[in-house]
């Protein structure tokens, strides 16, 4: 693991990383308390939930009970955003939280918040506590990709992933890459293990490169309004917005294996998930994927 730099560019990095990543715990111990009132907010301060615009206090404010024990933080020194990925307390149930923080001057201007009512998930993500090591290293500059670059690597994934027919190259995920849906490995899975919604018990025991390659993915049928909402240039992260549409159009798939995957019954209909995906990359490739997602209605979009 590298070590941070020392000197004064690097301490004014370090301060304002704290800074961002101390308003993230303002605003869960807010959130705990049910109590608002002690942020430090914008006059014209704005709040989604879900997508949709609430007053700040409504909503899982009355709901969230407590805290759990992961917390991720994703960190942009350069436009004062700071995301999070962790768990909380809903009426004592574990549930996951994503929050996107836009702060200006010490204060917040707004906030997007989703709630992912997955108890399992939250559990899971509780016994894991803290994020894989690799997330939390310092990458020296020599060694970085720029913030367009990283844009272009995440953005080639989502472009890769709809309606995936396993053709293209996919070269951009590193060899060791993993891949995280609510705390569970989806990627190079020892034991046999069924995927979503799905049967399939080979799919999750297979590298990311290699998942892409078979083009069962292809029930993705669009990703749009695609935002890479944090940068983390210093620790090569990103942090990501996107809606999933599945049309309910593609009832089978034909794999390069020559097999044919028959979709389960959940994707007979139009349905949209709500992404939010964090990327780490190393040596210019996607090298650990954290998912989280929640269904909204087929069609939305973030206001």
């Amino acid at each position: 693991m590298s070590l941070e730099p020392s000197g004064g560019a690097a301490r004014a990095a370090a301060d304002k990383r704290a800074a961002l990543d101390g308003m993230i715990d303002r605003y869960l111990s807010a959130l705990a308390a049910n109590d608002p009132s002690a942020l430090p907010v914008t006059g014209d301060v704005s709040f989604t939930e879900q997508n949709q615009r609430l007053p700040l206090g409504d909503g899982s404010w009355r709901t969230i009970s407590g805290l759990g024990t992961y917390k991720h933080y994703y960190t942009d020194i350069r436009t004062g955003r700071v995301g999070f990925v962790g768990t909380v307390l809903e009426n004592g149930v574990p549930a996951l939280l994503d929050i996107l923080l836009d702060v200006d001057g010490g204060r917040i201007r707004a906030v997007e918040s989703y709630v992912i009512r997955d108890p399992i998930g939250g559990q899971r993500l509780n016994r894991q506590a803290t994020p894989d090591e690799a997330w939390l290293q310092y990458v020296p500059p020599e060694r970085r990709v720029s913030r367009e670059k990283l844009i272009a690597l995440v953005d080639r994934y989502f472009e890769s992933l709809q309606r995936n027919d396993g053709k293209g190259d996919y070269s951009f995920f590193d060899r060791e890459c993993n891949r995280y849906d609510h705390g569970l490995q989806t990627t190079n899975v020892k034991t046999p293990a069924a995927y979503g919604h799905s049967d399939d018990t080979t799919f999750m025991s297979l590298a990311a490169e290699d998942q892409w390659k078979t083009g069962f993915l292809a029930f993705v049928t669009e990703i749009r309004d695609r935002r890479y909402v944090v940068i983390d240039e210093e620790r090569q992260a990103v942090l990501a917005f996107a809606m999933f549409d599945h049309n309910g159009t593609v009832r089978s798939i034909n794999l390069t294996s020559g097999s044919l995957f028959v979709l389960s019954p959940y994707f007979d209909v139009p349905r949209t998930l709500q992404i939010i995906e964090g990327f780490r990359i190393r040596d210019g490739k996607l090298y650990r994927i954290e998912a989280t997602m929640t269904e909204v209605p087929y069609g939305s979009r973030h206001p």
